[in-house]
């Protein structure tokens, strides 16, 4: 079981017990893959240039959150570090990575609203998995937002 707290100065410590638990890190940006822009242009109108301005913008940003938090996880379990820390820095990269893979994974998976969803229910493994990494990633993010993105 992962460890998660907050650090004395301001960011968040995320301390792998288990290999399971790096799995589990490692599988944020593999979650969030997907074209996440494309999809939220079918949203807006089509006199707002969002195809033009904002989709290769947000495309960037969106591969560089990913990247960025690949980066991180990888090179802590490359050095055989016994945590991960985000850093107020850093959080807003982690919040964007984490929030791409909740959507990613609910539009796959179809979980619905968090009130009424019910694990027991799931059994499909590689769903019910999914339904797991969802819950976790939602506490980062809440975690991130409780200790780390507050002024």
């Amino acid at each position: 079981m992962m460890t998660v707290g907050p650090t004395l100065d301001g960011g968040l410590k995320l301390v792998p017990e288990e290999e399971q638990d790096w799995d589990v890190l490692l599988k944020i940006a593999g979650d969030a893959q997907g074209d996440l822009p494309q999809k939220l242009a079918g949203l807006m109108d089509e006199d707002s240039m969002w195809e033009d301005i904002v989709m290769p913008e947000l495309a960037t940003e969106f591969s560089s959150q990913r990247s960025y938090v690949s980066g991180v996880v990888e090179k802590a379990r490359k050095a055989e570090e016994d945590e991960v820390i985000i850093r107020r820095d850093d959080a807003e990269q982690w919040y964007g990575a984490l929030n791409q893979a909740r959507l990613a994974l609910e539009e796959k998976y179809g979980f619905g609203p968090r009130e009424l969803r019910d694990a027991d229910e799931i059994s499909d493994e590689d769903m019910r998995s999914a339904y797991f990494r969802d819950e976790f990633y939602v506490t980062i993010q809440s975690l991130l937002m409780q200790y780390v993105l507050t002024d």
